[in-house]
C-alpha cells in the first residue's frame, strides 16, 4: 500500500481526501459511460492506493444497508470517512426540489432521507454532513414563491439539526455546499454569502453546528474568487470541509485536476488555509475524465495530489513579511510578481 499523502505542518487533519464518485464511469449529459462502472465498495481501495486516507460518499453510494460493511472495508484499507451527504438530486421524485418543493409530502421525505443519512454519517463515524443544494431552486420565474422556499430550508435544515443533537449531541456537523447553476438554472444557496444568511437566521441552538463546504469550480462558475470565499468562511468560522479541484472558465462544473488552471490563485489558496491554520479536512471533488482507461482511472486523484503537496509546500515557503511588505507600499503588482516567483522559481 503507498504511503499517504499528507500536508506538512498542517495542524488537524493532515492527509487527503477524495469522493467516491471521484471514479466514475465517464458519463455526462451528453453521452453514456465509457468504462464499465465500478462497484462503489471496490473504489475504496483505489482511493488507499492513490494515496487518500478519506473518502467521501453520497447515500445513493453508500446506502445505509451498506455502511458497516463500508466502515470494515475502510478501515482495513486505513481509511476514514471525511463526509456523507444525502442525495436528494438523483431522486425522481425530488425533480423539483426536495426541502423547496411546493408539495408538502415530497419536503416531509426530504426530511425522511435527511434524518437516515445523519444515522448513516455516524455509522460511518464522520464528523460532517455536507448537503448540496442539487435541484433546490427553479428554471422559471414564479414557479415557487422565493420567500417561502427560504423559510423552508430554514425549517428542513432547523428539523435536521434537532434531530442530530437529540440522538448525538454535537458529534456532527453540517456543510452546507453552494452552487450557483446546474442541474437548475437558478440555484439557492448559490454562493457562500447567501448560505452564512441562511445560517445566520436558523434556530441559535443550532447555528454552531452549520458551516459552509466551498468548491472551488463551484465559485469560479459564478465568476467569483474562492480565495475570497475561503476567507470569508474562515472569518465567520464557518469553513468546516473543503472541496478542491480546477474550473476552466465559466462553463459546466468540470472537476478538472487541483492546480491545472489556477496555479498562482491555488497557491495564495493555500497560503490563506495556513495562515488561518485551518484544522479540517481537505478533500478533492474531480472526475475522471470520459477519456482515461479503466487503468489509468486514478491518475485524476495523483495529479491533484501531486499539485497540491507541490503548491502546499511552495506555500510554506512563502515569506509573509514580505507579503506584508508590499501591501504596506501599496505595490500589489510587486506582490504578484513575487507569488509567481515563490510559484516558478528564478
Amino acid at each position: 500500500m503507498p504511503t499517504p499523502y499528507t500536508l506538512k505542518s498542517k495542524p488537524g487533519i493532515t492527509g487527503l481526501g477524495a469522493g467516491v464518485w471521484n471514479l466514475g464511469p465517464g458519463g455526462d449529459p451528453f453521452g453514456g459511460p465509457t468504462r464499465e462502472p465500478i462497484p462503489i465498495l471496490d473504489r475504496l481501495p483505489l482511493l488507499a492506493e492513490a494515496g487518500m486516507s478519506l473518502y467521501e460518499a453520497h447515500d445513493v453510494e453508500i446506502p445505509a444497508a451498506d455502511a458497516e460493511k463500508a466502515v470494515k472495508i475502510a478501515v482495513a484499507h486505513g481509511l476514514k470517512c471525511a463526509m456523507y451527504t444525502p442525495s436528494f438530486f438523483a431522486d425522481r421524485i425530488f425533480k423539483d426540489g426536495a426541502m423547496t418543493s411546493n408539495d408538502p409530502a415530497i419536503r416531509a421525505k426530504a426530511l425522511e432521507n435527511a434524518k437516515l443519512a445523519v444515522d448513516t454519517t455516524h455509522v460511518l463515524g464522520a464528523k460532517t454532513m455536507v448537503f448540496w443544494n442539487g435541484r433546490e431552486g427553479f428554471d422559471f420565474v414564479l414557479a415557487k414563491n422565493g420567500r417561502d422556499s427560504f423559510k423552508r430550508l430554514v425549517e428542513g435544515f432547523n428539523a435536521v439539526a434537532q434531530y442530530s443533537q437529540q440522538k448525538y449531541g454535537n458529534e456532527i456537523r453540517f456543510a452546507i455546499e453552494p452552487k450557483p447553476n446546474e442541474p437548475r438554472a437558478n440555484m439557492y444557496l448559490a454562493n457562500v454569502g447567501e448560505v452564512l444568511y441562511l445560517v445566520s437566521r436558523l434556530d441559535p441552538a443550532v447555528q454552531p453546528i452549520f458551516g459552509v463546504n466551498p468548491e472551488t469550480a463551484h465559485s469560479r462558475i459564478a465568476g467569483l474568487d474562492y480565495t475570497w470565499d475561503v476567507e470569508l468562511c474562515l472569518e465567520a468560522g464557518k469553513l468546516f470541509h473543503i472541496h478542491l479541484n480546477s474550473q476552466d472558465g465559466q462553463r459546466y462544473d468540470q472537476d478538472l485536476p487541483f492546480g491545472y488552471t489556477e496555479p498562482l490563485k491555488d497557491l495564495a489558496l493555500l497560503v490563506v488555509l495556513q495562515d488561518a491554520a485551518y484544522e479540517g479536512p481537505i478533500c478533492f471533488d474531480v472526475k475522471a475524465p470520459r477519456t482515461d482507461d479503466p487503468k489509468n482511472i486514478a491518475d485524476i486523484l495523483k495529479v491533484s495530489a501531486d499539485n497540491l503537496i507541490a503548491l502546499w509546500n511552495r506555500a510554506l515557503a512563502v515569506d509573509r513579511n514580505k507579503i506584508a511588505q508590499f501591501r504596506q507600499e501599496n505595490r500589489a503588482t510587486a506582490l504578484s510578481g513575487y507569488l509567481a516567483h515563490c510559484l516558478y522559481g528564478s
